[in-house]
């Protein structure tokens, strides 16, 4: 359904939201195989700027729904209907994904991946939607808490057959070992394991209640913008030591979204959020987000279409092509003729993302916004 106008909103959450949706544009519409190093995610144990853009959507993803549901349940509207609209809009999220991965699915007879990015934001979306209606901030917290500790021992306590506990590698890990057991050829292709798997949901779950206490922060009565600045960026400087000293023990790795990795970049994304609104809504320094503010107001819609279009190229072969699939021959024809392979993909991807930036200016100047 697609409405017309807005409510009033916070503009640096709008904001930092589309910066997600940028990045994760970027890191996912490479113009070749040949990525370049920012657009890369960490091989296996580490990470890299690619690693932090999904847990920031998770964490803005988060506190935004305690703003909208907040509005919504001060209107008197009852919790059948709210419950309606969020398994609605669950099942949506969780709809697109799929047909984004009928379309970038490599070998069609292995069937189609039931894991992906849009699919574990419907998850997370709908437990997080759940427990803020029916939970406070403490349990909130304890629960995220629980999550990342559970996570941990599950990892590290478990045994899997062949390889015992605590093995951290693609084969002896236990997340991999479940989506391997439980999905079978329906993951990510040529993987030992899905990096939007099963078990692994469960720490990014508590990202995103880590937005769900940064949200209580925003709409807290009695506290200055300052105030709350402060102490979003103190929480998320906190997280990231933390994380960083249990690294120590459990080493930073997102495809695994091992608990140390989700408390780091859940750190950062508070961090970030927390710049974003001293800078929009304490200084009043909003120019530099308008592109931002374009993908911010519609993140669904615009990472749905980037990541639908973006596998049609894939998908296509059109004989004028030479064989090569669209993506490729555009690649080939504007970027790879002058730049070096690396470049050449960058410059594919940022030039895409600016298309898909021209496209969703289209919508928001017309004020249509997705909802669902």
């Amino acid at each position: 359904m697609t409405s017309r106008g807005a409510s009033r909103r916070l503009l640096s959450l709008d904001v930092f939201r589309g910066i997600t949706i940028a990045g994760m544009i970027l890191v996912d519409c490479a113009g070749s195989a040949v990525v370049h190093p920012l657009l890369r995610h960490a091989v296996w144990n580490g990470w890299t700027l690619a690693d932090l853009v999904f847990p920031s959507f998770l964490v803005i993803m988060g506190a935004s729904l305690v703003l909208s549901l907040s509005r919504r349940v001060a209107r008197g509207e009852s919790l059948p209907l709210l419950s309606f609209q969020i398994v609605r809009r669950t099942a949506v999220i969780f709809a697109f994904g799929l047909l984004i991965s009928f379309f970038i699915f490599n070998p069609p007879a292995a069937g189609l991946r039931w894991p992906g990015v849009l699919q574990r934001i419907a998850v997370c979306y709908f437990f997080c939607a759940i427990i803020y209606l029916s939970t406070g901030p403490a349990l909130q917290a304890a629960l995220c808490a629980l999550l990342l500790v559970g996570y941990w021992l599950l990892l590290t306590r478990v045994p899997v057959p062949g390889y015992g506990a605590g093995v951290l590698t693609p084969q002896g890990c236990l997340s991999c070992y479940v989506d391997r057991t439980l999905l079978g050829p329906h993951m990510w292709y040529g993987a030992f394991c899905d990096p939007e798997g099963i078990l692994s949901t469960l720490p990014a779950l508590a990202d995103a209640l880590l937005g769900v206490l940064a949200g209580h922060w925003l709409i807290s009565r009695g506290r200055t913008h300052v105030q709350k600045a402060r102490r979003m960026a103190a929480a998320g400087a906190l997280a990231v030591a933390g994380g960083l000293l249990w690294s120590r023990w459990l080493p930073m790795n997102k495809h695994i979204w091992t608990s140390s990795y989700a408390l780091f970049a859940g750190g950062l994304a508070l961090m970030g959020l927390s710049a974003c609104y001293w800078a929009i809504e304490i200084r009043e320094v909003s120019a530099w987000g308008r592109p931002f503010e374009v993908f911010g107001r519609n993140p669904l819609l615009s990472y749905f279409l980037s990541g639908l279009f973006y596998g049609v190229q894939q998908f296509l072969h059109p004989s004028w092509a030479g064989g090569l699939s669209l993506e490729r021959w555009i690649n080939a024809r504007f970027f790879a003729s002058w730049l070096s392979p690396m470049n050449a993909s960058l410059a594919y991807a940022v030039a895409y993302l600016l298309v898909c930036l021209a496209g969703m200016s289209v919508l928001h100047k017309k004020k249509l916004f997705l909802k669902f």
